[in-house]
């Protein structure tokens, strides 16, 4: 009965070392949401994106501006008078 007692004992042991093992490992884990993750990310990535476009094409026209000078802008007053 003793002996019984001691191999049920190891067994329970390893079954519950096992068991542990087996959570913590990631090849039991199913991660189904990463289609939606994506779209997520590249919903706000399109944001940025957005955001991004109007200031980038405001900077060009600020440094065209700059470097064209103040001879375009006689120009169009001029034609503006007439």
């Amino acid at each position: 009965m003793k002996s019984k007692m001691i191999i049920l004992m190891i067994l329970a042991s390893q079954f519950s070392l096992a068991s542990n093992l087996m959570a913590a490992s990631s090849a039991v884990r199913e991660d189904t949401s990463m289609y939606l993750v994506w779209a997520f990310l590249s919903m706000c990535a399109l944001i940025v994106i957005a955001q991004l476009m109007p200031a980038v094409l405001l900077g060009f026209g600020m440094i065209k501006s700059f470097f064209a000078g103040p001879k375009s802008l006689a120009k169009e007053n001029a034609t503006a008078k007439k």
